[in-house]
């Protein structure tokens, strides 16, 4: 509310004596409201710099799981213009030679017959049957659809196509275009049969069945599966370019045809490439990258930990930056002692017992990690535990990314994780002082109100005792 200045009887500051008994009255309340509402601040930030670097953590180690990056296999081909290779965890070291003999190819047909593009033309009716290896559709071509547009979008729209499409070539023949079927996809089994005994006009003519006796349609192209000859002994074949798992754990994509000798077909035969080395070997670097990786994402949780939690008693007791935000925090101290457990915590690969330190990983007395310094020992430790450092890691449930995954999601998960709940405990206690505040302010205004409005009934009095003792004096003086 608006204040005057003064009271007009007694010449009281009326307004700043109402300001002062506010304020004295607000400080205290305000002072403690503003002290939690900073202390919750303070305790939800730092809860969030831990919350997220434990998420870091996390999701580094997820990404190790999909990457494989503790077991993995490293492939390379000696020439990836012919063959380039991929190699998961499951793929065993070795070399092979790879002799890529064929190209798999889709199948594709060409009409021989011209068809006039004129929309007004009528190119036949009836039912047209497209079938490709064991799948077909019926088209029923009719007066609404018999022009050769229409014709090439009910094949290429059709909802039931099995895997044809159709195109039309201008040869810059009078007459109009060709039609040109191809298989969306390759291989043998892939092949391309028309049927069109049900229907009249030109349409008729682009029967086609293999080996069929002066057909009207032209094979333009074979449907062929790829084949390649591995070690110049087994030969494998694939509907596509590309063989998963014929060599375990590996893919090969072909890209072109390697050279033969004395075949007879200069094609191939002048090719000088003969064939793709492929070496599968297991990658070491991977590893002890990932090993770095992990010492450091670890350190930097224990870091940031260790800065909130931490005490200074060589800083002064008024120093702000004695005692970290969470000094004394029995939740942020059960997050370093759980990972600290965890990292102890032996696993059993194939009956024996392994720890981090025999991965060149030990744990100091501050609860850091620290990983083997002398590089060409690590390198021996990876080279001798290749195939353990990857069980140790991934095993399936037991490995230590499964169980490290299981302890920081009871910390991180958004419903009941202990750091999101602490989080929203945090939240609330934040709007419940927001609310104290709100409801402060609005006692003060009412306080306020009602303080100004007593100093005004006592401004009032004072001016009727000023009037009455003015009238008793010049009483008296009438005496005189």
């Amino acid at each position: 509310m608006g204040l005057s200045a003064a009271g007009m009887a007694s010449g009281l500051d009326i307004a700043g004596m109402t300001q002062q008994l506010v304020a004295a009255e607000r400080k205290p309340k305000s002072d403690r409201i503003t002290n939690q509402q900073k202390q919750v601040n303070v305790s939800l930030s730092a809860y969030g710099q831990v919350k997220s670097s434990v998420s870091a953590m996390q999701s580094m180690l997820e990404k190790f799981g999909k990457d494989e990056a503790f077991n993995g296999q490293k492939a390379t081909s000696d020439n990836s213009d012919y063959l380039s290779i991929k190699a998961t965890a499951k793929a065993k070291s070795g070399v092979y030679n790879i002799n890529i003999q064929q190209m798999a190819q889709s199948h594709k047909l060409m009409g021989k017959e011209l068809f006039s593009a004129d929309p007004e033309a009528s190119l036949g009716s009836g039912e047209m049957v497209i079938k490709v290896g064991d799948k077909s559709m019926t088209l029923n071509i009719g007066e609404d659809n018999d022009d050769l547009s229409s014709v090439v979008d009910a094949i290429n729209n059709a909802d039931d196509n099995p895997g044809v499409t159709a195109t039309l070539i201008n040869t810059g023949e009078e007459g109009g275009s060709k039609i040109v079927f191809s298989t969306k996809e390759t291989g043998e089994k892939n092949t391309i049969e028309i049927d069109t005994s049900a229907m009249t006009g030109q349409l008729a003519s682009l029967a086609y069945k293999e080996g069929m006796v002066d057909s009207k349609v032209e094979q333009m192209q074979v449907a062929q599966d790829a084949k390649i000859m591995i070690d110049n002994f087994t030969t494998v074949t694939s509907s596509n370019n590309t063989f998963e798992d014929v060599i375990e754990g590996v893919t090969l994509d072909l890209k072109k045809l390697t050279g033969t000798s004395g075949s007879e077909n200069p094609e191939t035969d002048d090719i000088d490439v003969k064939s793709v080395k492929i070496t599968i070997e297991s990658d070491e670097k991977s590893t002890k990258d990932s090993l770095k990786s992990f010492v450091d994402s670890y350190n930097n949780l224990m870091g940031t930990i260790d800065k909130l939690t931490g005490f200074d008693a060589d800083k002064e007791p008024d120093d702000p930056n004695r005692a970290g935000a969470l000094n004394g925090d029995s939740l942020t101290r059960s997050v370093t002692t759980q990972m600290r457990n965890l990292l102890n915590e032996p696993i059993d690969i194939n009956g024996k017992l392994y720890q981090m330190s025999d991965f060149g990983i030990s744990i100091q007395r501050d609860g850091t990690l620290e990983l083997e310094e002398d590089s060409d020992k690590l390198d021996d430790i990876i080279s001798e535990n290749f195939a353990v450092i990857g069980q140790f890691f991934a095993q399936e449930d037991s490995g230590f990314l499964a169980k490290a995954d299981k302890l920081l999601d009871s910390f991180t998960d958004k419903t009941d994780g202990s750091l999101s709940v602490k989080e929203e405990t945090l939240k609330e206690r934040q709007k419940s002082l927001d609310d104290d505040m709100t409801e402060l302010n609005k006692r003060m205004v009412a306080y306020e109100d009602r303080t100004y409005k007593q100093f005004l009934a006592m401004d009032e009095a004072i001016g009727q005792m000023n009037n009455q003792l003015s009238s008793m004096m010049s009483l008296m003086m009438s005496f005189d």
